[in-house]
């Protein structure tokens, strides 16, 4: 039996070689042929969408302010490209619109919920409405239960997906238990699947288990051939990595 090819989503863009959640990252991503760019993004004090994944611009940026407190004309007076090199000082914060902005057609985005205020599901909903793109190529993610929940009852056409931790993949004793308590915890969210950490507790009947389900299995933290390599061959639905083109290239050994 044909096994399908995972999509590839570049994590904060083509992050290990452009500041991370930025145009840049985002280009070079689509570039090393990536098919989703995923990335993180909350909701400014005057109702704009912005892509940054920390709650403060402390570890990226050229100076510290609160993010949801924070006008977009204050945020993009940031500079979150200089710590990077200088080739790529004055890059700024981008919008949400921004990012779509430069989604190549049959390419899509991985929208990383990281605000769990539902305000931000309302702002979500306008501006996809407003934007070209395709809602098939759009997957919400999120840690939060609640946001997953919203994102169902507001924007249905959506694909939603629950983000689980690292700590599923930590010694035999989650090993053991990882299955059994993600199912309880997927249980309580309607949702189309699941983002979970790359860890050993990932095999075969894991993967099949959940998408006998009809829900769809993504991973991430990939940063390793062989192992983007086994996922392939389990059938997980997306491996997300800092590094799309060589993930592609691990891929593409197996189906040629």
């Amino acid at each position: 039996m044909k096994v399908k090819t995972p999509i590839i989503v570049a994590h904060r863009g083509a992050s290990y070689k452009a500041p991370e959640n930025t145009i840049p990252a985002f280009k070079i991503a689509f570039d090393e042929q990536a098919d989703f760019i995923e990335g993180d993004f909350w909701l400014t004090v005057d109702n704009e969408i912005i892509c940054i994944h920390d709650s403060n611009t402390r570890r990226v940026g050229n100076k510290n302010i609160r993010v949801t407190s924070s006008t977009l004309d204050e945020l993009k007076k940031v500079d979150v490209g200089i710590r990077k090199g200088n080739q790529f000082a004055g890059t700024t914060i981008p919008t949400l619109q921004e990012v779509l902005d430069i989604i190549p057609e049959q390419k899509g985005l991985h929208l990383e919920i990281k605000d769990n205020r539902e305000k931000f599901l309302f702002r979500l909903k306008e501006i996809l409405k407003e934007s070209n793109i395709p809602s098939e190529k759009i997957r919400i993610i999120s840690f939060h239960r609640n946001i997953i929940r919203a994102a169902k009852k507001y924007i249905p056409d959506i694909k939603a997906y629950l983000i689980f931790g690292w700590y599923f993949s930590k010694g035999n004793y989650f090993k053991s238990l990882a299955r059994k308590l993600i199912t309880k915890k997927i249980d309580t969210v309607n949702c189309d699947g699941l983002v979970i950490y790359s860890g050993s507790y990932i095999e075969d009947g894991f993967i099949k288990a959940f998408q006998s389900k009809n829900l769809d299995v993504c991973t991430y933290n990939v940063e390793d051939e062989n192992k983007a390599q086994k996922l392939f061959e389990f059938g997980v639905d997306s491996i997300t990595t800092n590094s799309p083109l060589m993930i592609r290239k691990a891929i593409q050994k197996l189906i040629e």
